[in-house]
């Protein structure tokens, strides 16, 4: 996991080294129920809600999150959150 400011704002960063996701399955990971071929296929738990609760909460909070994965080489989720200046948080 990464962690650090730019002037977009917040980034994070969790990267793993699993089973990776097709392009394909990429485009629908952040929609209800979703789940890919090869985690059905696995047998893999889970009911594809997970990304879908995360990507609303971000989304909420004006921020974004984005996905880059290769199959066979793992999966990187990337957030951007805003961060409120000094003079935002006065006024607030």
């Amino acid at each position: 996991m990464r962690l650090f400011e730019t002037s977009g704002g917040a980034h994070v960063e969790i990267s793993d080294t699993g089973m990776g996701i097709s392009e394909e399955d990429q485009g629908k990971l952040f929609e209800r129920f979703f789940r890919t071929a090869e985690a059905t296929s696995s047998a893999i738990q889970g009911t594809g809600l997970g990304l879908a609760i995360v990507a609303a909460i971000v989304e909420a909070h004006g921020g974004s999150i984005d996905v880059e994965s290769e199959v066979g080489f793992g999966t990187t989720f990337k957030i951007v959150l805003p961060v409120a200046t000094r003079a935002e948080k006065a006024v607030a």
